[in-house]
């Protein structure tokens, strides 16, 4: 069994840094779209067999051998189906469906390729995304035998077979490509940064900003998980980079373990939603609207704000009325002042997007700088024998988020090709074509239902084929509507039963998890009202006039203060009254809904003021507040 496992580390060494070579050569010199994107998929398919051995009960005996060897020949394989797509190449771009044969060596890359991919998303996303993705592929190939709207001409093996595999769709589509174009250069960045010290340094800076605060531990979880955002855009990536150390300070200062697991929780998810690195699904966003990835970044810029806003008020409010989370003295940090240098990495790389670069560009800058600035002080050098250890652990986070986000084309493939998507549109369009805001709900719960179990891009990215052409059909332009699934999305990984972040963040609060995800939901409904806004006022997703973008940016982080200051029922010092509640949270969604500068919007926003100065205007408090109970954190 030992010698397996060392077969199988030096296999995964070298797939990493032949993978990692082999798209950095594609920067430079590329070559056809499926030369690149079966090497893509099926190597780190190859990396996931090697660093992710069997799991289940059985770690040793012969259970564990049988499994170690089928590891080695699904590597094996895999390397056969590159083999296959690279000698094929004159074939392969040419082929037309329906017309041209479909060779041996086509049948078995989609007999054995396909379920060796299923087994790697099991791997490492769970078996939820698995189980979606059968009733998908069932459907393709059974869809003729069910009755009415479910029912369409279903696929033959090689039809199924030439939309998977022999185009750029199915698992070579959209998807892929934009791992390959757009997420390997930022991985990259984000591993290289991180290693250096810079994701140490994000954490020491939150310390030092909000450490000393009320609710400063959970105030410094938001601030480092929001500075890690930037670098990592994976909800779990940043729990359990920032968890580990925000997640303890909080128990300490008074927070029990599911109030600190779910603070984690929250504020890690928000990651995915933090220029200049959003996460993956913001690349296939880019790629699915044909728009420079600059433009993700500008519009994520206030949702962004006001997804972290939110939170951190709710969290002020909360400690406040439950008088925790403060320090009595501070807890011990590295100076900073030495290592401000390591943030040169992530400079480099918004300076170079402002400048105009590609993101792709941008990437490799920002890399560049993370590698070298720790040289410009003594304190911080490395040894360069580790840049080794840094190129394999890019291969193993690139099998970790490719086999989810490539299987996810089966989904699009089938529900495209056996005209799903549609039917839903029309449905969708037909059951909301009297209201928007009931379209918009129905929306909202299918964005949380998918993403019970599945990661944040695929869920992102079944919305998106679902969801975002019937919204068009109601009027709603392709950039509001894609953000606002995608923002939904997201909060599903806090959503019970299935919190992703949430389980994840309990496992290092040794919390209970469906505890830790409705108190996590909690927190976070002062954000779930957000994205309808993005629908109503454009100006918050960054188009239109500066001045326009500016009050629509004012006006919704007003509204989520409103949102949050109903929910906690606490401001001033004090309990607030119910009515008082009921107005500010009615002052939230007019806010919200309404347009910038309308009627409605004005005078909410101008309640919301008076409301807001009454509530600390000792002469107001008596009718706004429950008496006797102005109990402030000291």
């Amino acid at each position: 069994m030992a010698i397996l496992n060392r077969v199988c580390s030096a296999l995964c060494q070298l797939l990493s840094v032949v993978y990692v070579a082999f798209m950095l050569k594609q920067f430079f010199r590329p070559d056809q779209p499926l030369i690149i994107l079966p090497f893509h998929v099926f190597v780190t398919v190859a990396i996931v067999f090697a660093w992710k051995p069997f799991s289940g009960k059985w770690q040793t005996g012969p259970v564990a051998i049988s499994g170690r060897i089928f590891d080695i020949l699904a590597i094996c394989c895999c390397l056969y189906i590159v083999r296959h797509f690279f000698n094929d190449i004159a074939r392969i771009p040419n082929h037309l469906i329906g017309i041209d044969e479909v060779t041996s060596g086509d049948m078995f890359a989609v007999c054995v390729g396909i379920p060796l991919l299923l087994e790697s998303v099991r791997r490492t996303a769970g078996a939820g995304l698995v189980v979606l993705l059968l009733v998908f592929i069932a459907y393709g190939f059974w869809g003729g035998m069910l009755p009415g709207w479910f029912r369409f001409s279903d696929f033959s093996l090689e039809t199924f077979a030439e939309l998977a595999i022999l185009g750029t769709e199915g698992i070579f589509g959209v998807t892929a490509s934009a791992i390959t174009s757009f997420v390997f250069y930022f991985i990259l960045f984000g591993a290289f940064f991180s290693a250096t010290g810079g994701g140490k340094i994000f954490i020491d800076i939150a310390m030092s900003i909000a450490g000393r605060r009320v609710g400063g531990p959970a105030k410094t979880a938001v601030i480092a998980s929001a500075l890690f955002g930037t670098i990592s855009g994976s909800a779990i990536a940043n729990v359990t980079s920032t968890g580990v150390l925000t997640i303890p300070l909080m128990k300490r200062t008074g927070y029990s373990p599911e109030q600190a697991a779910a603070t984690e929780a929250i504020a890690s998810s928000g990651g995915q939603l933090m220029p200049p690195i959003m996460g993956v699904a913001a690349f296939v966003m880019a790629d699915i609207l044909g728009v420079p990835y600059f433009t993700i970044v500008m519009a994520g810029i206030l949702p962004a704000l006001a997804f972290y806003f939110a939170i951190y008020v709710c969290i002020d409010l909360l400690a406040r009325k439950q008088r925790i989370g403060t320090f009595s003295q501070a807890t011990p940090t590295d100076p900073l002042a030495p290592r401000l240098h390591l943030l040169l990495g992530p400079i480099f790389l918004i300076a170079a997007l402002l400048w105009g670069y590609s993101a792709s560009m941008a990437a490799l800058v920002g890399t560049a700088a993370a590698i070298l600035s720790p040289y410009l002080r003594l304190g911080t050098w490395y040894d360069p024998r580790r840049i080794y250890g840094f190129v394999c652990s890019v291969g193993r986070q690139m099998a970790d988020v490719s086999a989810a986000v490539t299987a996810v084309g089966l989904i699009i493939v089938v529900s495209i090709q056996s005209g799903l998507a549609i039917k839903f549109v029309t449905l969708l369009a037909e059951l909301g074509r009297d209201s928007l805001l009931l379209s918009l709900l129905l929306v909202i719960v299918g964005c949380l239902i998918l993403g019970m179990g599945l990661p944040t891009v695929a869920a992102y990215v079944i919305a998106a084929v679902m969801f975002v052409p019937a919204l068009g059909k109601l009027g709603v332009d392709k950039l509001p509507a894609h953000f606002f699934v995608m923002y939904y999305s997201v909060l599903s990984q806090v959503t019970p039963p299935v919190a992703l972040a949430a389980f994840a963040a309990a496992a290092i609060a040794k919390a209970n998890p469906y505890r830790t995800g409705w108190i996590g939901l909690g927190l976070g409904l002062a954000i779930f009202i957000l994205p309808i806004g993005f629908i109503r006022d454009p100006a918050l997703l960054w188009q239109g006039g500066m001045m326009e973008i500016a009050v629509a940016g004012v006006g919704i982080l007003c509204g989520t203060v409103s949102w949050a200051i109903a929910l906690q029922g606490w401001l001033g010092g004090g309990r607030l009254r119910i009515f008082t509640r009921l107005a500010f949270g009615l002052c939230c969604f007019v806010i919200v809904y309404e347009p910038t500068f309308s009627l409605g919007w004005s005078a909410a926003f101008g309640v919301f003021v008076l409301l807001f100065i009454g509530c600390r205007s000792q002469s107001a408090k008596r009718f706004l507040q429950l008496p006797g109970r102005d109990v402030g954190a000291p």
